[in-house]
């Protein structure tokens, strides 16, 4: 489980920078529908740019599709450890943590549509960037929490 716990972190960092992208970048604003991108699941323009590896880093469009699909991924992936964790023997903080992380994703996804669709409000936009330090802190604690199994003497 640990292992799946250090990858749930990786993807939220790789997450949180990506919204790092999107919010330099104003990303926010160019495509304000979801789960599509006005009437499209994968604009057109998301490779305008030339050499096409700028377009990860310049182009608003290709930065927001990125970071959707990071999104959704964390999502995918903390609900795939959860229904795994909730069936392991965990003691009772690891398991408490676990839950956290669920609900952490949940509401940051939320957040995250939620922003999105109403335009980027500065308000929903701060709450969304707190909830990945949260988010963050949440898979850190559940970390932590499986590497004190390895210490408990059995």
């Amino acid at each position: 489980m640990s292992r799946g716990v250090h990858g749930v972190l990786g993807l939220v960092f790789v997450t949180a920078m990506s919204g790092a992208l999107v919010a330099g970048l104003q990303a926010g604003l160019v495509y304000n529908s979801f789960p599509k991108m006005a009437d499209r699941w994968v604009p057109s323009d998301i490779l305008a740019l030339e050499p096409k590896l700028r377009n990860f880093t310049e182009n608003p469009t290709t930065v927001q599709f990125d970071h959707r699909i990071l999104g959704e991924s964390v999502v995918l992936v903390v609900t795939g450890l959860w229904l795994w964790g909730r069936k392991q023997p965990l003691p009772p903080r690891a398991r408490k943590a676990l839950h956290c992380l669920l609900a952490a994703a949940w509401l940051q996804a939320t957040l995250g549509v939620s922003t999105l669709l109403t335009y980027v409000p500065v308000s929903l936009a701060s709450s969304h960037q707190a909830g990945a330090v949260t988010l963050l802190s949440v898979a850190l604690w559940l970390a932590h929490e499986l590497k004190l199994l390895r210490r408990i003497p059995k």
